[in-house]
């Protein structure tokens, strides 16, 4: 079982931990420590309870699917084919992101330059890597994750001088000001591991419900704790010289031992996420679509280059709006596959689904599902009100 822990926190992790974590003490300036925590908060138990749905879902569902897939069999084709421009959309976000943060902190090596060459590259590597076994790399998504958890212990040991407690007390802004809810996208964007329920139920296949969803959420926690431990060190030395990819303002700080330690941290949690993000839109095209494994490999990373070539590269803002818009919606198709999964579960419809042995899943209420479904409603109203106002 051990073993199995490894690959499955490795990939949970693996795509949960990753570019979220250089915007969070940016917006955590902005908005202040209370809505920064309030916005924590929500976002975790919110996204806990949608992983484990999604799990269950995953878990039970016949055959190997991804997302689109999971919809169409639960919700029909016209759903899917909303689910699939939703998931396309946020998946070539996300890329975009990872690649447009790689050039940021690997150029960190030298000078600053080379921005450009060294996402291209970041690109190329990527799509090799998505062409090796997801077991594969889910161990290699473990053994880098190891490694960047140890760097920020050692950046915290070395930012704990510079922190000033004054620093979060000063901004903690109870009011409704203009940045208030920036920190409930990039906190959802952050803590999202979707794409990686899939292929860690691939590796659980075999192995109990409890075990599966015993991983989730020890990758979730894991991922709160080290991603708020981020936020202490730098926002708590930098305060307002906190920029918006965190590095910037470590260097005035900390010096340059602490900011290439932050670069090399930034760029191995980019690199596993984007790993796992990129097998996921590759599955998706293989198999709910059926497409050839390597034009699925092209109709994954060819868009996101496309939109980096044009120019595309406000990378806050392009989280804050995957995390409000894209991953709100995701989590309503969630809700309403689990009730369509309840319903097949209850009636021992086992044409599409396999029935628990001991009747282990979550039985949620009618009001939690619709207060989940109302608080993910009214976060996408809020953020296209930001968007259109």
């Amino acid at each position: 079982m051990s073993r199995l822990y490894i690959k499955g926190i490795g990939m949970m992790v693996g795509m949960i931990f990753g570019a979220g974590i250089f915007a969070l003490p940016y917006v955590f300036s902005k908005a202040g420590l209370f809505w920064g925590v309030v916005h924590l908060v929500i976002s975790f138990l919110l996204l806990l309870f949608l992983h484990l749905l999604y799990a269950e879902i995953s878990y039970f569902t016949k055959g190997r699917h991804r997302f689109t897939g999971y919809v169409e069999i639960f919700l029909g084709k016209t759903a899917k084919q909303f689910a699939f421009i939703t998931t396309v959309l946020s998946y070539y976000g996300s890329i975009l992101v990872y690649g447009l943060l790689s050039g940021i902190l690997f150029s960190n090596f030298f000078g600053g330059s080379y921005r450009f060459e060294i996402s291209l590259l970041f690109f190329i590597v990527t799509g090799f890597f998505i062409f090796l076994k997801m077991t594969k790399i889910a161990e290699i998504n473990f053994y880098l994750t190891v490694p960047i958890f140890c760097f920020i212990i050692y950046l915290i040991i070395v930012a704990l001088p510079s922190v000033k407690i004054d620093n979060f007390l000063y901004n903690l802004n109870f009011d409704f000001k203009s940045d208030w809810f920036l920190p409930y996208g990039v906190w959802l964007f952050a803590l999202c591991g979707f794409a990686a329920v899939p292929e860690v139920r691939d590796i659980f296949f075999e192995s109990k419900l409890k075990y599966f969803k015993r991983t989730i959420i020890m990758s979730l926690v894991l991922s709160a704790i080290f991603y708020s431990l981020f936020v202490f060190a730098v926002w708590g030395a930098s305060n307002d010289k906190t920029t918006q990819d965190a590095l910037t303002g470590i260097l005035y700080v900390l010096g340059q031992k602490a900011f290439i330690i932050g670069s090399l941290i930034g760029f191995l949690a980019v690199f596993t996420s984007c790993i796992s993000m990129a097998i996921d839109m590759r599955n998706i095209f293989r198999f709910d679509y059926k497409l050839p494994r390597t034009l699925s490999i092209f109709l994954t990373m060819v868009p996101p280059v496309i939109l980096f070539l044009l120019g595309t590269n406000d990378f806050v803002r392009i989280l804050d709006i995957i995390g409000a818009l894209g991953l709100g919606s995701l989590g309503v198709f969630i809700i309403l596959m689990t009730r369509k999964l309840r319903e097949r579960l209850k009636n021992k419809d086992t044409e599409l689904i396999s029935l628990p042995e001991d009747g282990e899943y979550m039985k949620p209420r009618l009001i939690s599902q619709a207060l989940v479904l109302a608080g993910i409603l009214v976060g996408v109203i809020i953020e296209l009100w930001r968007i259109f106002s």
